[in-house]
């Protein structure tokens, strides 16, 4: 039977060195089972009759019946991957914040830069300094690089993060 065949309350045989099609509860035999790609444990677990497995990991050793109590979207792996993705679109108080502050400091550095023209060229009447000034002024105080590093940051983070097995949710930040 192929995998998207599968229905809950179905019963598949798992055999050694099997992988588990679907979310479910072993109802006959035990075996150690390599759940690393979902815990990232590198040793293998002993589950027996009752226990619940998920779909992807490996019965290493001997042969389990398991009912299938949830798939597609409903799965252990689905519910994961929606957790990574909502981490990755989410933005941090953080974020928010510097977004804010690149704000705010996008019409401070303008405004610097209309005061420095104005005194360079008109009270100092030296207007050929007052480009180079005014440019002086706006790169320095330029917001930019805040605005754009933050998200940045947070975006390298959280995948990082990810790829090391650490889920952050929205709750978190």
């Amino acid at each position: 039977m192929h995998p998207g065949e599968l229905r809950v309350g179905d019963t598949v045989l798992i055999r050694p060195g099997g992988s588990v099609p679907a979310d479910g509860r072993i109802v006959d035999g035990a075996a150690e089972m390599d759940e690393s790609m979902v815990t990232g444990e590198s040793r293998a677990v002993r589950r027996g009759v009752g226990d619940h497995v998920v779909a992807g990991t490996v019965a290493t050793d001997s042969s389990l019946r398991v009912e299938v109590t949830a798939i597609g979207e409903d799965t252990a792996l689905a519910g994961i991957r929606r957790l990574v993705t909502e981490a990755q679109n989410s933005s941090s108080r953080a974020q928010r914040l510097a977004d804010v502050a690149a704000g705010w400091l996008f019409w401070f550095a303008l405004g610097a830069a209309v005061i420095t023209v104005l005194v360079w060229a008109l009270l100092l009447d030296r207007s050929d300094d007052a480009v180079t000034r005014t440019i002086t002024v706006l790169v320095i105080a330029c917001p930019h690089a805040l605005g754009l590093a933050i998200p940045l940051v947070v975006s390298i983070a959280t995948e990082r993060a990810a790829r090391g097995g650490v889920l952050l949710t929205s709750s978190l930040g």
